[in-house]
């Protein structure tokens, strides 16, 4: 795995769902939304890294539905949490991650 281009694919990804929210009124239902990734046979700490490269956090790998790695994406709450997270998962998917929106309302 090319971990400086996973950073690099983090910070494009998240320059997107930044530019989709800009403005957005933070309004409905508060939510715990984030992007699960998998990414088989990478390093932990290597993918920990490039996440914290890319400005980003998680704490470490999960399992939900598959090893993978929870990635917060937004400081929003509600709508702009949910907004950040479907623009940040689609940019991943279009670059060819195995990535998913994890939604879960508070």
């Amino acid at each position: 795995m090319d971990y400086n281009k996973f950073t690099e694919d983090l910070k494009a990804a998240h320059k997107a769902s930044q530019a989709a929210t800009e403005g957005m009124q933070d309004g409905g239902t508060a939510n715990l939304d984030k992007v699960f990734i998998r990414l088989p046979r990478a390093r932990e700490t290597k993918v920990l890294e490039a996440i914290k490269a890319a400005g980003l956090y998680c704490r470490g790998k999960r399992r939900w539905i598959g090893d993978g790695y929870m990635i917060m994406v937004s400081s929003g709450q509600a709508s702009v949490r949910d907004k950040a997270v479907t623009v940040f998962a689609k940019e991943l998917f279009m670059n060819g991650y195995d990535v998913s929106a994890y939604r879960q309302m508070d």
